[in-house]
């Protein structure tokens, strides 16, 4: 025999003798622990109606890092390690690229907006043309926003958006929530059309952004549509009994072309320099790339302001609840700044309070509770247990990541000064924040000096204090959040005033002057 025909046979035995252990010992390896469950249902009963990530992490002290659940014979892999994340889906991110497919989202039209993509875009083995659609647009983010020097050049109006959310607080603090959402909405539209807002009454841009954004919730909220177990059920004419969920997508399907079509249309008669008009503004543009431009566009009109709502809220309440967080960050302020003007973008690096003041308000109350869920592409083994093929992997990377004990002293504590020094604790941001491996959220950046600005804004523009009652006494106020995909504060009150009399003369001047 030739040494050739040797070392080849040799190599197929070899092969042969793994595959067989291989596939001898995934057959005994199981599933992670989990609840008992039934047959065939699996453990449907022993899921929450809300805030699943509370019973999650109750499970991840009885069954560990890594746990599992099995919904009408569908696996799930629970991941309540943070350690056990990353490991997974960063340092074996090309076998979790995939997500699964949510059947009424698709129904409803947001298969093609970016934000739909972050919870389900399938990878390019199981759906190649819409991974590719899905490749596109972040190419297209990226190339406008993919890095923290892409996004210097929105810098002007980052700061305009920001003076104008003093501006909109400042005449009613009471309604101080509204005005945050409505400087969110406002910044992710100038940003991504160059469009401003109406500030008196509603805002027909800003109300198709709501409109979207609740039916969006509505539809990914678990359990709402039986076509998620049986997706068959797409199939089945808008006029069959118990088809209402058909009319509703053919309704919702109409709101989500507006959401798309509507503002762009807009850029088109006014081609500022924005996210839009930037893309827009290439020679020749293609059918298709002229649709990848429109939808990727929508992604942050519909969901970008969102999660800064979030944020930007809890720093009222924190500054309510603790008012010494807020004495440290104005005395910051005050001695970077001397009390002369509002601070700007280009104090940033001169307040690493004020930057651990918004790491902190990220882990305090988390704005998403659970990443969005990967897919298991191939069978893989962890340690003792098998993640299959196609199973639904999901980290608890919300509370159960930012509040462990095991990573953050204290974590219930509203701590700042936990993120300076040299025993500086890890940066949300590390932990799962904007996800993990090829699915990280394209519009971390834009998300991290969003909210920085308003902060920074904030504190050296309000004095925020308890509210008083009937009787003059300070209400009590409970650090806790909705349910949701995007959690935000439950409502609360508090007092909001100027600093100083010299904050509405800056905050007029910076409004007046700039340019947007």
């Amino acid at each position: 025999m030739a040494p050739r025909d040797l070392a080849v046979g040799v190599l197929a035995i070899s092969l042969t003798i793994w595959l067989r252990l291989y596939y001898s010992r995934k057959k005994k390896m199981p599933l992670p622990p989990s609840p008992k469950g039934y047959p065939l249902v699996g453990n449907v009963f022993d899921m929450p109606p809300s805030q699943s990530w509370i019973t999650f992490a109750e499970w991840g002290k009885k069954y560990g890092g890594i746990m599992s659940v099995t919904l009408m014979g569908q696996p799930f892999i629970i991941i309540n390690d943070p350690a056990i994340a990353t490991e997974v889906l960063d340092q074996r991110g090309n076998n979790y690229a995939d997500r699964p497919t949510f059947e009424m989202a698709n129904l409803c039209g947001w298969d093609r907006v970016l934000s739909r993509f972050v919870f389900s875009a399938p990878y390019r083995l199981r759906m190649p043309n819409l991974y590719s659609r899905f490749r596109e647009y972040r190419k297209l983010i990226s190339r406008v926003i993919g890095t923290r020097g892409c996004i210097e050049k929105f810098n002007e109006i980052e700061e305009y958006q920001g003076n104008m959310f003093l501006k909109r607080v400042l005449p009613d603090p009471v309604a101080f929530e509204s005005a945050t959402r409505k400087s969110a909405a406002a910044l992710v539209l100038q940003l991504t059309y160059g469009y401003k807002i109406e500030e008196t009454g509603s805002d027909p841009f800003v109300d198709l952004a709501d409109k979207g954004m609740l039916e969006f919730s509505e539809i990914m909220r678990p359990g709402a549509f039986l076509i998620e177990v049986l997706p068959a059920l797409k199939y089945v004419p808008s006029w069959f009994p118990r088809a209402g969920f058909k009319r509703l997508a053919a309704k919702y399907n109409r709101s989500c072309d507006e959401l798309a079509e509507v503002p762009l249309a807009y850029v088109r008669e006014q081609m500022e320099i924005q996210y839009t008009a930037d893309l827009l503004s290439q020679p020749d543009l293609s059918d298709q790339q002229l649709f990848d431009i429109k939808w990727s566009a929508s992604s942050f009109y519909s969901a970008g302001s969102d999660t800064t709502v979030s944020v930007i809220t809890a720093y009222f309440l924190a500054a309510t609840k603790y008012p010494h967080i807020q004495d440290k960050a104005q005395a910051e302020i005050d001695r970077v700044i001397c009390r002369g003007r509002l601070p700007t973008l280009k104090d940033r690096p001169s307040l690493p309070y004020i930057g651990a003041l918004c790491k902190e308000l990220a882990r305090w109350l988390p704005i998403v509770p659970l990443a969005a869920p990967h897919r298991a592409m191939r069978d893989d083994l962890y340690g003792e247990y098998l993640f299959p093929k196609d199973a639904f992997v999901i980290p608890i990377s919300g509370v159960n990541f930012l509040h462990d004990p095991k990573v953050y002293r204290d974590p219930m504590l509203f701590n700042p000064e936990r993120y300076l020094g040299p025993n500086a604790e890890p940066d949300p941001a590390d932990m799962g924040l904007f996800g993990y491996g090829r699915r990280v959220c394209p519009g971390m950046h834009l998300a991290d000096i969003s909210i920085w600005i308003c902060v920074v804004k904030a504190v050296a523009g309000l004095t925020i204090s308890r509210a008083l009652d009937e009787n003059g006494v300070p209400l009590d106020l409970i650090a806790d959040v909705t349910d949701g995909i995007v959690l935000r504060p439950f409502p609360f009150k508090c007092t909001v005033k100027p600093r100083s009399e010299q904050v509405l003369k800056w905050v007029e001047d910076a409004t007046s002057d700039a340019q947007g």
